[in-house]
């Protein structure tokens, strides 16, 4: 099951994704079709059994402003067709089934994003659900 959640910090929040490798291949295979058909969506729509505490929409980056962004009451994951391509390739390294663990951190580099890790095999499967 994907997971997903803001982790507020006063230093250095992050935006948290957790599961195990068909999971993450499901994340990839959503930025994919993001890439070939930019239109906004909430992310825990498109992939079964996702859950999160955080409403996140995945849209196409406007205005200059690109990467996780903290709305208010919601999380926008802004991207342009070839950011999330590149997203996609970074996640599909973690998916192969003799990988057991592994993360990545993603930032596009633009002024006030929040940083976004992705991680398979790094906390319990009861982490972002139970534990919180």
């Amino acid at each position: 099951m994907l997971r997903f959640e803001h982790m507020p910090s006063d230093f250095h929040p992050l935006f948290l994704f957790l599961g195990e490798g068909p999971d993450l291949a499901a994340l990839a295979r959503l930025l994919r079709r993001f890439a070939e058909q930019p239109q906004t969506f909430a992310v825990a729509e498109r992939i079964p059994g996702a859950t999160s505490r955080n409403k996140l929409v995945l849209t196409p980056a406007d205005d200059g402003e690109f990467g996780m962004r903290d709305l208010g009451s919601s999380f926008a994951w802004k991207l342009t067709n070839w950011q999330a391509q590149r997203i996609a390739e970074r996640i599909e390294l973690l998916t192969p089934e003799d990988n057991k663990s592994g993360s990545e951190i993603l930032e596009i580099g633009s002024n006030g994003e929040i940083p976004v890790k992705v991680s398979r095999g790094e906390f319990t499967d009861d982490f972002l659900i139970a534990r919180r």
